[in-house]
């Protein structure tokens, strides 16, 4: 951890890495593997270098019920739901920002899923959500601020008190300034 931090205070201090500084606003969506749904998301973040931003989104990921009988009377379920996150990653772009290339990332999230209400599931519940994620994609510029981007990332983590895991694919935009 403190090889992390040393690195990304090198990064600031140096004066012609510094001038590489800028700031980022993107917006993606995209399904999720596995489980049918989507995911939406919005961030911010601060570029020190060509080569690193940190990021904090906003994400909202729906997942549809999914109610399968088992052919004896009974049934097999997946409640599906509403998970409203917010998230903090890091993203590392190692040929730099400026030309298409490969990236990854890594990060936390925290927030609450409303599971569905139906039939099957009839009682309303909000539960607290943590997770820690990973993944990589591809970034295209396409002007010289504009750039559009493709990613997938896995995230596990908990919610109340059960093993989440998630798997959302995203495509989207960002701008630099």
């Amino acid at each position: 951890m403190r090889v992390m931090f040393g690195l990304v205070f090198l990064l600031l201090a140096s004066p012609s890495i510094g001038s590489a500084q800028s700031f980022v606003l993107q917006g993606s969506a995209g399904p999720t593997l596995v489980n049918t749904g989507y995911s939406l998301a919005g961030g911010f973040g601060f570029s020190p270098t060509s080569h690193l931003t940190v990021q904090l989104d906003v994400e909202r990921t729906y997942l549809s019920s999914q109610l399968r009988s088992d052919g004896r009377g009974g049934f097999a379920g997946f409640r599906g739901g509403t998970l409203t996150l917010g998230s903090a990653l890091l993203r590392v772009t190692p040929f730099g920002g400026n030309r298409v290339g490969p990236y990854g990332l890594a990060g936390f999230a925290v927030g609450v899923s409303r599971p569905n209400v139906n039939e099957a599931f009839p009682n309303p519940v909000t539960n607290d959500v943590r997770a820690i994620f990973f993944g990589g994609g591809i970034h295209v510029p396409v002007k010289e601020r504009v750039s559009i981007f493709a990613d997938a990332r896995m995230m596990v983590g908990s919610e109340a008190s059960e093993l989440l895991a998630l798997a959302p694919i995203r495509a989207g935009v960002a701008w630099r300034f």
